[in-house]
């Protein structure tokens, strides 16, 4: 299972590549914050750009020296999507989750 990252406008037309989240998703939850914890492989998750922010302070609170390898490289790619665009007017970053199909 996979989360997917996208940065779009408002009406879903991308605004950079689309990337995905393969293991470092699994730690959001147990961030204190308002934002990561509603995002995972089970349902989507939009941050406009007044909630940017926040999404990227919880995400640098994160401690990077606690995960693997691949985590880390998730993350720091992350953080940098994140400062790259927080705050920024008609940008929202989502995450799609990847649900089973086992339905």
């Amino acid at each position: 299972m996979s989360v997917f990252v996208s940065v779009e406008d408002p009406e879903g037309e991308p605004l950079a590549g689309v990337f995905e989240l393969e293991s470092l998703f699994g730690r959001f939850a147990s961030v204190p914050g308002c934002c990561l914890r509603f995002v995972g492989e089970g349902d989507d998750a939009s941050f406009n750009a007044a909630q940017t922010p926040l999404l990227a302070a919880e995400l640098e609170s994160i401690d990077a020296a606690a995960l693997g390898t691949a985590e880390r490289a998730e993350l720091e790619r992350l953080v940098a999507l994140c400062r790259r665009h927080a705050g920024k007017k008609r940008t929202h970053i989502r995450f799609y989750g990847e649900e089973s199909s086992s339905e």
